[in-house]
């Protein structure tokens, strides 16, 4: 399938994006199916397993059920929730990577995803890091300035995946292709986590608990490529907007196909 890589409006780009995860969903979880799906269902099952259950309002004897249960088990549930993180880290770079092939017409494979996404985990973990400490020194000053340095950096991920841009310097680009699109980018944020939670809810009426969490991982990965494919898909807007990206796009595409058909000429010719 061929996509127009231009400028959108936020409808646009959320239309992309579903138009991208529905023609792509098989191969993208794949991806999430070895990365994000086994230690979140893992981690799910061990806190069904150990932890009673907590509802609220509680009364005291839950409360202290819970509290207790925490104390036992909470460094395993620590580590798992860790390496769940990790493993998110990892497959969310994978993900922007399939995505982007995809939207620019290249193939996708679940080898060269991984292998993109291990390949750049540490520079995605360290510019991460760079941006949760920007966003937190926002969050002391006021919540404002904390969301406008989170929405200043939305793009890192795709830019360290994508480009290369590690750092301090991915962040700075992040903040530039922002550039006239913080209100944009704050509702389009609205719009997708309000989406999310809606089919985040469904696996809840499950009433089999053990189904209900099998369907619940599942949701969540497949809401994980459906809002990535979303990110990737404004952050190439955006590089349309500031750097006329989809011109570009278009000069490589013609000078390959004058460089291919001198070749064409000289196959027939033989």
């Amino acid at each position: 399938m061929t996509y127009q890589v231009r400028q959108l409006s936020l409808g646009g780009v959320l239309d992309e994006a579903i138009a991208l995860t529905k023609a792509n969903f098989g191969s993208l979880f794949q991806i999430v199916a070895v990365t994000m799906l086994p230690p979140l269902l893992i981690t799910s099952f061990y806190q069904f397993a150990v932890m009673p259950p907590f509802a609220i309002p509680s009364d005291r004897e839950q409360f202290q059920a819970w509290i207790e249960a925490q104390q036992k088990h909470g460094n395993i549930i620590n580590v798992l929730a860790i390496a769940s993180g990790f493993a998110s880290m990892v497959g969310n770079a994978a993900i922007v990577h399939g995505v982007s092939s995809a939207y620019l017409g290249k193939a996708i494979t679940t080898k060269a995803a991984l292998k993109q996404a291990i390949g750049v985990f540490l520079p995605v973990f360290g510019t991460s890091i760079l941006a949760g400490i920007a966003i937190f020194g926002g969050m002391l000053l006021c919540l404002v300035p904390g969301i406008i340095v989170a929405l200043w950096f939305c793009f890192a991920t795709p830019i360290v995946v994508i480009e290369g841009i590690t750092g301090p310097e991915a962040l700075k680009r992040s903040k530039a292709l922002m550039k006239d699109n913080l209100g944009t980018m704050f509702v389009f944020g609205f719009v997708v986590a309000a989406i999310q939670l809606g089919v985040a809810l469904a696996p809840h009426m499950v009433t089999q608990p053990h189904t209900a969490i099998v369907l619940s991982a599942i949701v969540q990965c497949a809401l994980a490529i459906l809002g990535t494919a979303a990110l990737v898909v404004f952050y190439f807007s955006a590089r349309c907007q500031h750097e006329q990206f989809d011109l570009q796009l278009l000069v490589d595409q013609i000078e390959s196909e004058i460089v291919l058909e001198p070749e064409n000429e000289d196959e027939q010719a033989k």
